[in-house]
């Protein structure tokens, strides 16, 4: 009699918009800056350049938005080549890859003219998170003092241009 083997666990690999479950948690309801993500732009001398963001926030399961200061290095980046990666991990086994082509959409940003708004157009997201390994915590962050009242009228705005 022939042995059975067992199959490796099926998951999903790429897909051309947020999934569900990660669209939910990327939503980030009631001005929530996690999980906060890390976006991936292109330098000018084309070398990758990385920073983390708490303000991403999905509109739509293909657009993502997020708040930036207008002197920050990832908006320069963004308007010379579109081209972003976006890398999302949240516990408990979320690890994904979010591949688009971001734009600014409002700069200076009626709320602080500091900041800019910018959007990414989602291309493909890719599931990277290893099967038999689970997340215990993401990369998180908070706005302190001041900040918090700030980031709240922000969010606000945040929500009604998504809209």
């Amino acid at each position: 009699m022939a042995k059975e083997t067992a199959k490796p666990e099926e998951r999903w690999r790429r897909l051309p918009e947020l999934r569900e479950d990660i669209f939910n948690i990327m939503r980030k309801e009631e001005g929530v800056l996690n999980p906060s993500s890390v976006i991936a732009t292109v330098d000018e001398d084309g070398s990758p350049h990385t920073a983390p963001f708490g303000s991403l926030h999905a509109i739509t399961p293909k657009a993502m938005r997020f708040v930036i200061h207008r002197y920050h290095d990832t908006l320069a980046n963004i308007i010379r080549d579109e081209r972003v990666m976006v890398c999302l991990v949240c516990p408990p086994d979320i690890a994904v890859s979010v591949k688009g082509r971001a734009k600014v959409i409002d700069s200076p940003w009626k709320v602080d003219e500091r900041y800019a708004l910018a959007e990414i157009e989602i291309d493909e997201v890719k599931n990277d998170m290893p099967l038999k390994i689970g997340i215990d915590s993401g990369i998180t962050i908070s706005a302190t003092g001041p900040f918090q009242d700030w980031w709240i009228a922000c969010w606000k705005k945040l929500q009604e241009t998504c809209e």
